[in-house]
Parts: structure tokens; C-alpha cells; sequence
């Protein structure tokens, strides 16, 4: 029985209007010739109510629809309006449970377009209208066995796809009030959403040529929102657990840059958040994130850049990616819990960056930045233990830096500035301070800190200077 409370007053209206209940409704308009259309509201008791209007030629339309008598009437309700020619739509509703009514409609223009909508228990409703020709739609709500516990109810999914046809969507959803919504505009676009549990929610808007798009949702309350234009695109969202939530948005605002990109998103755990915008022309973003609570954010606006965001164990990790920069590439990986890592490849004039920088936080409480400005730079944090902070910023050309702390509560600051500077700085002890700060041209500083307190200083002007520090 529906999770809902009748009133005693709706209990006796429904066993008046009895005698009713095996009554159904079905009109059939057809015009021009070779249209088909076969209506079968099996059994009826209170199912039924079907419409179909088709135009054109060879157009066929099937609606079959059952109920076990104990809803209201009519529990079924099907709407099917074909213009065109050799328009396929089938339509299959099954409804059971005390309930409310469920609904399709399905409205094809253009010609070989293809539907197929089939809902199972009560309180379903999809929407398909495809415009153009060639355009393929399925959608399936509701499973027969959860129907029997009363646990697939209440889905809703639209569809509207247009363009030059060769659209295809696919959508199944089971569980309780899950919500999909995929418009494809444009040329050969593909959506295929598949939510399971309850509460979650599914956007997909897609124009230009070749977009792709992939969802899949597991758990409840999860929600991913992809937005995509421009030249073939793809996104792919997976998410299991609860109160996830995902934002893709590649597009090219004013047609400023062309969109060749790919972005994959897996979270697992519980309330974490994603958020990717590519403006990149074959740029990539891959975020990965399995534990509870953790955030991050990806921008990449540069050509040809990648950036990858993996925070694979771990709770309340926050990381974030800013690329403006040509050619580079960009990692944040952390395992621990409340770390905190961000990435900023800035863009030069001329734009040959080319930079590459990675973060790796391993323990708890650490914090790491890289901020890249210039071109053709390389750094790399790496910290394993907890509470350690790092700071690399690099401007000029040519320059490496590389931190690694392995104990406790260690800082490092490493500022570079000029061209073809290395500056390598390892901590294995806890306590430890280090300071970097060069300006000028091929300077080297190597700070070794391998025992608990120690603080180094190291200031580099001018060119060829060399220090090395081992405490």
C-alpha cells in the first residue's frame, strides 16, 4: 500500500465508482495511409484512457496498459501524436498498488523517429517529443519486484531530443522519486541515465555535434547536472551513495573556443561534491573521489591541459584545479582526511606554458599549493604526514621545485622567480621550517632537514649560486 493515508471519505468513493472500474477510454485518429495502431488496456478493471493522432504514412503507435483495479480511474493514461512518416512509438504501463496515476505522451515529429516507454507499479510519468528524424528515445521506470514491496513508485523523465536526427537517449529509472531530464540538440548526441534508489536527480542538455553523456546514480538524493556544447564532448558521472552531488559544464560561451573535451566523475562515498568546467580545446578532467564529505572544483580553461582530481580514502578533503595555461597537466591526490590542495597553472602572453604540477597528501590536516605562472615549469609536493603545509609559487621560465615532508607539523615555502631555478627540499623529521626564495637565473638550493625543529633560510639573487643545507 502507497505510503500515503486515505481518507475514510476516498475509501467509499472508490468502492461506489466500482461498478466503473472495468470501463476503459481509447481514441484513434489516423490519417494518409499505412498508419498502424494497436491498443490493448488488458483487463482494464481501472486502467486505461489511451489517445493516439497520427499523420503522415506508415506510422505505427502500440499502447498496452493493465492495473490491478485497485486505483483510481483512469490509472493508465497514454497520449501518443505521430506526424511524419514510418514513426515507431510503443508505450507499455503496468500499474498495481493503491495509488496515483501514472502517464505518458509521447509526440514524434519529422519521420523514423523511435519510443519506447515502458512503466511499471503507479505515479510514473515520462514526456518524449523528438523533433527531426531518426531520433531514438527509451525509457523504463519502475521494477516489477520492488513494486512488490511498493518501492519503485513516483519516477519522472523527459526527453527532448531535435536537430538533424540520429539523437539517442536512454533512460531507466527504479526505486522512488527519481527525477531525469536529458534535451539534445543538434547532431549525433547521446544520453544514457540510469538512477536507482530514491530521490536522485538527473539533468543532461546537449548541442553541437557528437556530445556524449553518461549518468549513472545509485543510493539517494545524489544529484549530476552536464551541460555540453560545441564539438564532441563527453561526460561521464558515476555516483553511488547518498547526497552526492556532480556539475559539468563544458561549454564555450560566444563560440570564443571550440570544445573537444572528456571529463569522467566517480564519487562513492557520502556528501561529496564535484564541480568541472572545461573551455579547453582536448583538454581532459578526471575526478575520483570515495570518501564522505569531500569537495573539488576544476577549472580548466587552457588548450590541450589536463587535470586530475583523485581523493580516494579519506573524509572532508577539499581540492581545486585552475588551468588557464597551454600544454599543462595538473594532479591532486589525497588519502588522508581534512587536506586541503590547490592547483593554479595561470596563462602567459605568448600562451607556451606548458606546465606540470602534482600534489600528494597522504596523512591528515595538510595543506599544499602551487600556484605557476611563466612557462615550463615542474612541481611536486609530497607530504605523508599530518598537519604540514606547502607553498610553491613559480614565475619566469624553467624552473623545478620539489617538497617532501614526511613527519609532523612541517613547513615549506619555495618562491621562484627568473628562469631554470631548482630548488629540492625534504623534511623526514617533525617540527621543521624551510624558506626558498629565488630570483635571478639557474640558482640551486637542496635543504635536507632530517631531524625534529630545524629551520632553514635560503636567498638566492643573481645567477649560478648553489646552497645546500643539511640539518
Amino acid at each position: 500500500m502507497k505510503r500515503m493515508m486515505m481518507s475514510a471519505a476516498s475509501v467509499l468513493a472508490l468502492a461506489i465508482a466500482g461498478p466503473a472500474l472495468a470501463q476503459s477510454v481509447s481514441t484513434v485518429n489516423q490519417s494518409n495511409t499505412g498508419n498502424s495502431a494497436n491498443v490493448d488496456q488488458t483487463a482494464s478493471l481501472s486502467g486505461g484512457d489511451s489517445l493516439i493522432n497520427q499523420s503522415g504514412a506508415n506510422n505505427q503507435a502500440n499502447v498496452s496498459q493493465g492495473d490491478d483495479g485497485s486505483g483510481a480511474t483512469p490509472i493508465n493514461v497514454s497520449v501518443i501524436d505521430q506526424t511524419g512518416n514510418s514513426n515507431l512509438a510503443n508505450v507499455s504501463q503496468d500499474t498495481s498498488t493503491i495509488a496515483i496515476q501514472s502517464d505518458s505522451y509521447i509526440g514524434q515529429s519529422g519521420s523514423n523517429n523511435v519510443a519506447d516507454v515502458t512503466q511499471v507499479d503507479d505515479w510514473q510519468s515520462s514526456t518524449i517529443t523528438q523533433s527531426s528524424d531518426g531520433n531514438s528515445a527509451t525509457v523504463v521506470q519502475g521494477d516489477a519486484t520492488l513494486a512488490l514491496t511498493d518501492d519503485s513508485f513516483g519516477n519522472t523523465s523527459t526527453v527532448n531530443q531535435g536537430g538533424t536526427g540520429s539523437q539517442v537517449a536512454e533512460v531507466t529509472q527504479v526505486g522512488i522519486f527519481n527525477n531525469s531530464s536529458v534535451d539534445q540538440t543538434g547532431d549525433v548526441g547521446e544520453a544514457y541515465v540510469t538512477q536507482s534508489g530514491n530521490n536522485n536527480l538527473s539533468s543532461v542538455s546537449q548541442t553541437g555535434t557528437d556530445d556524449d553523456a553518461l549518468v549513472d546514480q545509485s543510493g539517494d538524493g545524489n544529484t549530476s547536472d552536464i551541460v555540453q556544447d560545441g564539438e564532441t564532448v563527453t561526460a561521464t558521472v558515476f555516483q553511488s551513495g547518498n547526497g552526492n552531488s556532480s556539475l559539468v559544464d563544458q561549454t564555450s560561451p560566444g563560440g570564443i573556443r571550440p570544445i573537444n573535451s572528456a571529463v569522467y566523475v566517480e564519487q562513492t562515498g557520502d556528501a561529496n561534491s564535484s564541480d568541472v568546467f572545461q573551455r579547453a580545446n582536448d583538454g581532459y578532467a578526471e575526478v575520483r573521489q570515495w570518501g564522505t564529505n569531500s569537495t573539488s572544483t576544476v577549472l580548466n580553461h587552457g588548450n590541450r591541459s589536463v587535470a586530475y582530481v583523485w581523493q580516494l580514502a579519506g573524509d572532508d578533503n577539499d581540492a581545486s584545479i585552475e588551468q588557464r595555461s597551454e600544454d599543462s597537466d595538473a594532479l591532486v591526490y589525497q588519502t588522508g582526511s581534512r587536506n586541503s590542495g590547490s592547483i593554479i597553472q595561470r596563462e602567459d602572453s605568448p600562451p607556451t606554458e606548458n606546465f606540470s604540477a602534482a600534489i600528494y597528501q597522504y596523512g591528515n590536516d595538510g595543506i599544499s599549493s602551487i600556484d605557476q605562472d611563466g612557462d615550463n615549469h615542474v612541481a611536486v609536493n609530497e607530504q605523508t604526514g599530518n598537519f604540514d603545509s606547502s607553498s610553491i609559487v613559480q614565475t619566469g621560465s624553467g624552473s623545478y621545485a620539489g617538497v617532501g615532508q614526511y613527519g609532523d607539523n612541517d613547513s615549506s615555502t619555495v618562491t621562484q622567480s627568473g628562469s631554470a631555478q631548482y630548488a629540492l627540499v625534504l623534511q623526514y623529521g617533525s617540527g621543521n621550517t624551510s624558506s626558498v626564495d629565488q630570483s635571478g637565473n639557474n640558482n640551486i638550493a637542496n635543504v635536507t632537514q632530517l631531524t625534529n625543529g630545524n629551520m632553514s633560510t635560503v636567498l638566492q639573487s643573481g645567477s649560478f649560486n648553489v646552497a645546500n643545507v643539511a640539518q
